[in-house]
């Protein structure tokens, strides 16, 4: 009686799992096809998704400890599993049962011990140590109850098995029922798994195989239909956008990184992805928006904000995913997506949406500012175009423009190296050092524009466009065909986003100058120097080591580092138009940054990008930093020990 009730139950367990799992495709089959191929080389994809799902490879480059916990819960429910599918099709064959009973009685021992001590792990971690991500969480019903669930399966499992130790209760009917319920159990959990956070063990190896194979440095392309202009309502959202929020285990690490969550804006990129997987419900108002911090938001004033209501068909991911404020605190820093186990691409989603604000007409005034400025002068700040060679007069050496003669490398100087008071004195340092070198290069001059990395990040794409036709008229025109960039920025865009140049960083050329001897680093810096990894040259182009071997060759110098660096370096809070805006936020992530860095007892604080150099700089001022550490630039440091 008790093995037809549990095959009943089986079948209505599997039935309501499929139910649920057919619920979860259709949602993602709502979504609009990506406008990249996903699926493209499909044996290295198989590969990646093999080793960050079975053996989480990614989970472990990142957080070490606790992805122990995770191997042992995922290979202990693996074996488990393994051992209930055999057994429940071996119940009819209780001859073959006995036969394999050692076999799996051992198995299913080691199984439960991985499963157990795993999930113990988990729930010390998460309940005593609770590390920062579990500060502001998002509190879902299902997170306590999925772990309190796997821990009273794996313990009762352990019970039973003691139970059975005793013969004289072996073929009792009190072992079948505790086995019933013990299955039961199981089965209930089976059924669970679609309509709960567990969901990301189908979803997330999915995510894994369709990961995006662009150059870190490349924006998401736009999709292939003609009237698309950005995530504007809940049609644009693409197929792999809905399939991410499934995938999201809601572990926490994106908001960990985020600068946004970490200086109290409404910006938490987990509750972005949340609030994709809920935003049907979200629309019915059946649920609410999920914000980390609620924050005071005044009228933007573009030329669309009244014009905010679209046909009652249509959702808009405007306050459904994310309020105004948000949208514009993302620094497209990219810690989000670096940190991911399961390669979510959360900024990716933020810079559509800008898309789709700017191109409705309501973007927040500073950001209308920022692109007025861009378009009309070329430069953020707005500053006449004819000062741009102004910084030429401060040099030590000839500086030679390429419309007065023949070069091999232009040197494309940026806009905050040629109009901003603090970095120019860097940039005519950059100047003598090039030409003692020995490098045959030219520039632009007044001709020079902006190169439209953050035009591109916030949103702006035609502007984009516009920027750089006129860069690569230029090129064109002066047979540019290498190019030496002395902002991350620019460097970024100039060597992932333009075709055909060949790009140098300027610590590039200088690390070459110094190995080879035509640059003698002869003075000792007796200091102690922390370095900031710029987001656009560390995680969008995995230059970590060079800054820091430049650093060493410099005698006297001590380098220390602060807990958060490399691909976990924590963002200035400049990029994505950010550096000309009054950051919102309870907190401003340059001062937070600056105090991490006088808390390692450097005395200096180095750097390799202008927009850092001033976002840092300012930090340490408003955080009155300045009698324990000074920023400076590599370049600074370089020609100090070179000229000194």
């Amino acid at each position: 009686m008790l093995e037809l009730a549990y095959y009943a139950i089986l079948i209505i367990s599997l039935a309501i799992f499929a139910i649920g799992v057919k619920k979860n495709i259709d949602f993602v089959n709502s979504g609009q096809k990506s406008s990249e191929e996903r699926l493209d080389n499909l044996r290295k994809r198989i590969k990646i998704m093999l080793k960050d799902s079975l053996a989480l490879v990614r989970l472990y480059r990142r957080e070490r400890k606790i992805s122990i916990a995770h191997l042992l819960v995922l290979w202990g429910f693996i074996i488990l599993l393994i051992d209930i599918l055999f057994i429940t099709i071996l119940y009819a064959f209780p001859e073959l049962i006995r036969t394999t009973y050692i076999f799996f009685k051992l198995s299913m021992t080691v199984g439960g011990i991985l499963f157990t001590l795993g999930l113990l792990i988990m729930a010390f971690n998460r309940y005593a140590l609770r590390p920062p991500r579990f500060e502001k969480k998002y509190d879902a019903k299902d997170d306590n109850l999925a772990l309190l669930i796997l821990l009273f399966a794996a313990i009762f499992g352990f019970v039973l098995k003691e139970f059975f130790r005793f013969s004289e209760y072996t073929n009792s009917y009190v072992t079948q029922v505790l086995w019933f319920a013990h299955a039961i159990l199981i089965l209930a959990f089976v059924a669970y798994i679609p309509y709960s956070k567990l969901m990301h063990i189908i979803a997330a190896p999915l995510s894994i195989l369709t990961k995006s194979n662009r150059h870190p440095g490349i924006t998401r392309p736009p999709q292939n239909r003609e009237d698309y202009v950005g995530l504007v309502t809940r049609k644009d959202l693409t197929k792999r956008d809905l399939l991410s929020s499934l995938a999201c285990m809601r572990c926490g690490r994106c908001q960990d990184a985020c600068p946004a969550f970490n200086s109290k804006t409404s910006l938490s990129p987990m509750f972005l992805i949340q609030n994709i997987r809920r935003i049907d419900k979200i629309a019915k108002g059946e649920a609410k928006i999920l914000k980390p911090y609620e924050v005071k938001v005044e009228e933007n004033g573009g030329e669309g904000a009244g014009e905010k209501e679209e046909a009652k068909t249509e959702v808009r991911l405007l306050d459904t995913l994310l309020d105004m404020h948000a949208v514009w605190a993302c620094t497209t820093c990219r810690a989000c997506m670096e940190m991911c186990p399961v390669y979510i691409e959360q900024m990716d989603i933020i810079i559509e949406m800008r898309r789709g604000i700017i191109e409705s007409g309501e973007a927040p005034p500073d950001i209308r500012d920022l692109l007025t400025n861009i378009q009309k002068q070329k430069n953020p700040w707005g500053e006449a175009k004819f000062k741009r060679d102004q910084w030429i007069k401060k040099a030590e050496t000839t500086v030679k423009l390429a419309k007065d003669g023949d070069f091999d490398w232009l040197w494309f100087v940026g806009c905050a190296h040629s109009f901003d008071n603090r970095n120019i004195p860097i940039t005519a340092k950059i100047a003598k050092i090039l030409s003692d070198i020995g490098i045959n290069y030219a520039v632009l001059g007044r001709e020079e524009g902006c190169c439209g990395n953050d035009v591109r990040r916030v949103g702006e794409e035609g502007l984009f466009q516009v920027l750089k036709e006129e860069n690569v008229a230029l090129f064109e025109k002066y047979g540019v065909k290498k190019i030496i960039a002395t902002s991350p920025h620019c460097y970024n865009t100039l060597k992932n986003e333009y075709d055909g140049y060949d790009v140098k960083f300027i610590l590039e050329i200088i690390h070459d100058a110094i190995k080879s001897g035509k640059l003698k680093l002869k003075k000792e810096i007796k200091k102690k120097v922390t370095f900031h990894d710029p987001c656009y040259l560390g995680r969008y182009n995995g230059m970590y080591e060079l800054p820091r071997e430049i650093l060493k060759s410099i005698p006297g110098i001590e380098l220390v580092e602060m807990p958060r660096n490399r691909n976990r370096s924590f963002c200035c809070g400049a990029g994505g138009g950010n550096l000309v805006r009054e950051y919102p936020g309870e907190f401003r992530p340059n001062n937070l940054r600056a105090k991490e860095a006088a808390e390692t007892g450097a005395e200096i604080l180095a750097v390799a990008c202008p927009f850092c150099m001033i976002m840092l700089e300012d930090g340490v001022k408003s955080e009155k930093l300045e009698d324990r550490i000074k920023v400076l630039d590599i370049i600074e440091l370089v020609y100090e020990s070179a000229y000194g």
